[in-house]
């Protein structure tokens, strides 16, 4: 066999695996395959309502639905949480691990839920409103002081998730209480899932990865099986394999992203989670008719701009408060 490198030109080749081998670039493309993977569960999710809903059968309710992707999540990702050893099992804050698994576990029936009653594009729109959540919780929770910047972005984050729901109020065609309640699950659980991933940076300084994704699964199983009990629904043959599926798709989620914060930035892989807006678009459309109305655009542009000024404004000024205490560390 001839080596490639006769064949092909040196340059084009180093060249491509050069850049492949980047942090940046690794990090961005662990970062969009987790979004992917991520808006593949969401598919499913959306496919087994609307598929109940045509064939008029029992619908699997989001707690269950939930605990068979963590379950079968759980046993995809044992190799790869144990392949540290005993080291996986040694937990230093319990507490810690038991509220972060309250707060994912609410997250993904809450979320689960917007999926059965809204179209992808628009659940999935609300998740980048969760930079606003991060800085609620900073400021009643840790004291910190939200600035004018902040306020801009929290103003204009809540206004285009209304634009995305509520248009029809507008319009005179529902209540504002039906409005207020479809907003409820997509705001809730990416309020739930903002405080997991608080739990998460704070449990990630003195425990290893696969200990802290290890017992978030340990313990939400319980949790979410406790919650799918009073309603359960035993899944028919063709979704069991659809179940599995999301298990493996959860799996590869975490794996990639935690690959993507080791290699890079999480500030620089912010933008990459908008694959998932894209993705979820898509689905919509090509798998269940759902096309986005210039309202969700809109609103979803919205949310978009407050997530990225948002996050600019934040880099500007820690990069500001470090400059201002390199001279007293001097």
């Amino acid at each position: 066999m001839s080596d490639a490198s006769t064949v092909l030109p040196s340059g084009v080749t180093t060249g491509f695996w050069a850049k492949l081998q980047d942090p940046a670039i690794k990090g961005a493309i662990f970062k969009v395959c987790s979004c992917l993977c991520f808006s593949g569960i969401n598919g499913f999710v959306r496919n087994f309502t609307l598929s109940a809903q045509v064939s008029g059968e029992m619908p699997l309710p989001a707690t269950e639905l939930a605990f068979f992707e963590t379950f079968f999540g759980l046993l995809f990702i044992l190799p790869w949480i144990l392949s540290t050893g005993t080291v996986a099992f040694k937990a230093k804050n319990p507490h810690l691990y038991l509220a972060r698994a309250l707060a994912a576990s609410f997250g993904i029936i809450l979320w689960f839920t917007a999926l059965s009653k809204l179209p992808i594009v628009q659940v999935v729109a609300f998740k980048y409103t969760a930079p606003v959540f991060t800085i609620l919780g900073a400021k009643f929770f840790l004291g910190e002081k939200c600035g004018w910047a902040r306020g801009i972005a929290i103003a204009t984050a809540f206004a285009g998730a209304l634009m995305i729901t509520a248009h029809e109020l507008f319009q005179g065609n529902t209540h504002w209480t039906e409005v207020g309640y479809l907003i409820l699950f997509p705001l809730g659980a990416t309020a739930c899932y903002a405080g997991s991933a608080i739990f998460a940076k704070k449990l990630v300084k003195n425990d290893t990865p696969q200990t802290v994704t290890l017992y978030l699964f340990l313990l939400s199983l319980p949790i979410l099986g406790i919650a799918a009990y009073p309603q359960w629904v035993t899944p028919l043959a063709w979704q069991w394999p659809c179940l599995i599926i999301m298990g493996g798709l959860l799996a590869a989620a975490y794996v990639f992203l935690q690959h993507a914060y080791v290699i890079a930035d999480i500030t620089f892989l912010i933008p990459m989670s908008f694959t998932r807006l894209v993705a979820g678009a898509l689905l919509g459309m090509f798998f269940f008719q759902e096309w986005p109305t210039i309202w969700t655009v809109v609103g979803s542009f919205f949310i978009l701009l407050a997530t990225v000024s948002l996050c600019k404004h934040e880099v500007r000024h820690m990069k500001s408060k470090k400059s201002k205490q390199l001279p007293a560390a001097a």
